[in-house]
């Protein structure tokens, strides 16, 4: 069975700013196996370019199947080669999907995933340039993330503060490693005031012995729940870091795709870790993937389409803060004209 292979080119309606850096456009990896269509996202922190992703998908060679006889998905990405995570992540969503649609049943039906239990997403705040950028209007949903690490620790805490004083929401920030550990002692008792649901990835991605000085470092008693991202992708990961961090954020692209991720969510329950369920800048296609595996996280993160101007794909929608997942078999995704 063949496996196309193209890049996926999107916008952003509004540049996007990171502790890493701003973004106004990405090109994530498109994959295609007879009906099924899956993505992944490219992000600068996973060293993976779009054609070292590419080349590993063409060496592939999957197995004919028939329509009489749904491919074998779980024993097929058992049997892989070792390649780029992103690059799995996008040939497990076309599996899954193409899987589905024969069986004619959409993805969380045929994974047994109820979608009534999924959390309410987060809207993820992009670093402002100025607080003034900041308002009422722009702030009215009911869960937000809010990206800090603009490399003066203070001005991350009046970031919060700004958005206590002006919203109600339930939130969360996440310094995408920006801080020391120095700053990040000093600064997390400081946001801890401002009663935050978590912390994400607050030091950078390095040694999980930096987690566990921190976590050392850090009074229990005034230290909002931590969750580790850019330093968590394997299970080995997962248990390197349990007992310092909190919980983990599994992200499709980053895990591998549906299945590693459904494991992953597994060993951290084991680990009793808090699962946040997360996302790249992603179209609509790797979305509603995710959202088929929302209602198994304690948080999900899935508004990375929202920030979209060319998103060629309807697929999941969302009311009231909460996904409403497409009625067609697999994935429920389909292009736009």
């Amino acid at each position: 069975m063949d496996i196309r292979v193209s890049p996926l080119p999107l916008r952003l309606k509004q540049p996007f700013r990171i502790a890493h850096g701003t973004t106004t456009e990405r090109t994530n990896i498109l994959v295609q196996v007879g009906d099924g269509l899956g993505e992944a996202g490219l992000p600068p922190y996973l060293p993976v370019d779009y054609e070292t992703a590419a080349a590993w998908l063409k060496s592939i060679q999957l197995p004919e199947w028939t329509s009489a006889e749904p491919p074998p998905v779980h024993s097929w990405l058992r049997d892989l080669t070792s390649g780029p995570r992103p690059a799995r992540c996008a040939l497990d969503l076309a599996l899954h999907d193409h899987w589905a649609q024969a069986i004619g049943q959409p993805l969380h039906v045929m994974l047994g995933i109820d979608p009534s239990r999924t959390p309410t997403i987060f809207q993820t705040v992009s670093i402002p340039e100025r607080l003034e950028d900041l308002t009422a209007e722009s702030l009215a949903y009911p869960r937000l993330k809010l990206k800090l690490g603009t490399g003066d620790s203070q001005r991350d805490v009046e970031i919060v503060r700004r958005v206590r004083a002006l919203s109600d929401a339930e939130i969360c920030v996440d310094a995408n490693g920006a801080w020391s550990i120095p700053e990040a002692v000093s600064v997390i008792p400081r946001l801890n005031e401002l009663k935050l649901l978590f912390i994400e990835q607050p030091i950078a991605n390095k040694d999980p012995d930096d987690w566990h000085l921190l976590r050392r470092l850090l009074p229990r008693t005034s230290t909002p729940p931590l969750i580790a991202d850019e330093s968590f992708r394997s299970a080995d990961d997962a248990i390197a870091l349990a007992g310092a961090a909190d919980g983990i954020n599994v992200k499709l692209a980053k895990c591998g795709g549906i299945a590693a991720s459904r494991a992953l969510i597994h060993l951290a329950r084991a680990l009793d870790m808090t699962v946040v369920l997360g996302c790249m800048v992603e179209s609509s296609l790797a979305i509603s993937a995710a959202a088929a595996l929302a209602p198994l996280a304690d948080f999900a993160d899935l508004d990375g389409a929202g920030f979209l101007a060319n998103d060629p794909f309807d697929g999941v929608t969302f009311e009231d803060a909460k996904p409403v997942m497409p009625a067609r078999p697999g994935l429920g995704v389909v292009r736009r004209a």
